[in-house]
């Protein structure tokens, strides 16, 4: 039988992690940077090293709300602005990089270097970035319950957060090309059922002894327990282009947990998504990551689907009650009506449709998070119009 200890953090705090883009500032070609990025301040324990050189991770602090969040990360991420700026390197988030054609260069981290040894030439290829979102539970059965119950609402969260659609210069025709990518990769993808804690435990001690996994973090599921830091990681989501995209969907997930465990609570509850059979669920995530925010969900067993949009819509209605309980509900207003106005990989195919240049989209989504770091720190909170 597997022993592990979940550490329990308070029940629904919130950290986040999001992947960016180092770039040359005038090619905008992807730079290999970390190395001295870390070297300027390596007592920075919110700038961390990803596998590929190229990419920086910032992470947040714990926090008790969105806009504790959200000012948190702008925080940090005005700090690594300047950083990246005095090395002559910019920063972006998204998805991909469109145009970057040319392989990886592996972070020398012992952990790293273990990684491309074991995945050979998809290590060299793993230039995508993501934001995660970690929510703290009391307990490890908790963390397992709502695990099951979130699992359904993947494909529509990857359709939201889709900002992928380019690779190696070319439209890919995917609104979320990273996630066809990480599939192929052993531990990434849809994770397993379990029915508790101890189910967990043994499945990974078995797992251990296979030698699929050394530690935890070796797994690297769209949803996985993190028992060290008493969390539920939500890992699915493409990077965001923008701090207030990220925070409208961590107020979108934040709300969504909630509102699962008033479920298991026995509490009333209206429209929820169900678990569905494995082969339904591989082609909801690839229908999801196919044509985002258009692509039709199938909703049970006897493959009725609805449009995504409208499953959204459905979502925002009957979490309207806990988000403003939370005090979401303005990052759920902005959520919605960004539906309309275009998510980030429709944004991008527009830039090279007028254009015709990937270049130009890597402008566009410098310029985004460029123009967002300039708003006054008071001003960074969102309040419906």
């Amino acid at each position: 039988m597997g022993d592990i200890e979940f550490k329990s953090s308070p029940e629904f705090s919130l950290g986040m992690e999001i992947e960016l883009q180092l770039l040359n500032p005038d090619t905008l070609q992807l730079v290999d940077g970390i190395l001295p990025l870390l070297a300027q301040n390596p007592e920075n324990f919110w700038i961390q090293p990803e596998c590929n050189q190229a990419m920086v991770e910032i992470a947040s602090q714990v926090c008790s709300n969105i806009p504790e969040l959200e000012a948190n990360i702008f925080a940090i991420m005005r700090d690594l602005k300047v950083r990246c700026q005095q090395l002559g390197m910019t920063i972006c988030a998204a998805g991909t990089h469109p145009f970057c054609d040319r392989f990886a260069s592996i972070t020398p981290i012992p952990r790293y270097l273990a990684q491309q040894n074991t995945s050979g030439y998809l290590a060299d290829l793993m230039m995508t970035c993501a934001v995660q979102l970690h929510v703290g539970m009391p307990s490890g059965d908790v963390a397992i319950d709502i695990m099951g119950r979130l699992k359904p609402y993947l494909p529509i969260l990857l359709a939201l957060s889709a900002s992928s659609p380019f690779w190696w210069g070319h439209d890919t025709s995917f609104a979320s090309f990273r996630q066809r990518f990480l599939s192929s990769l052993r531990t990434y993808g849809i994770c397993p059922t379990f029915k508790n804690w101890q189910d967990f435990a043994n499945f990974f001690a078995n797992a251990q002894h296979a030698g699929m996994f050394e530690i935890i973090r070796d797994i690297h599921w769209d949803l996985r327990p993190q028992p060290n830091f008493g969390t539920l990681e939500v890992r699915v989501m493409d990077a965001q282009p923008t701090i207030k995209e990220s925070m409208m969907l961590a107020a979108f997930i934040h709300s969504l947990i909630v509102y699962l465990h008033h479920h298991s609570q026995g509490k009333p509850t209206e429209f929820l998504l169900t678990p569905l059979p494995w082969l339904i669920e591989r082609e909801n995530y690839f229908r999801a990551s196919r044509w985002g925010l258009d692509a039709n969900y199938i909703e049970d067993d006897q493959g009725n689907s609805r449009p995504i949009r409208n499953i959204v819509k459905d979502i925002l209605n009957v979490l309207a009650e806990t988000a403003d309980t939370l005090g979401n509900s303005s990052y759920l207003f902005q959520l919605e009506k960004r539906l309309d106005q275009g998510a980030s990989y429709i944004r991008q195919r527009r830039v090279f449709e007028s254009t015709g240049s990937v270049k130009a989209v890597v402008a566009s989504l410098v310029s985004e998070l460029e123009a967002e770091l300039l708003v006054p720190e008071n001003k960074i909170h969102y309040t419906p119009k």
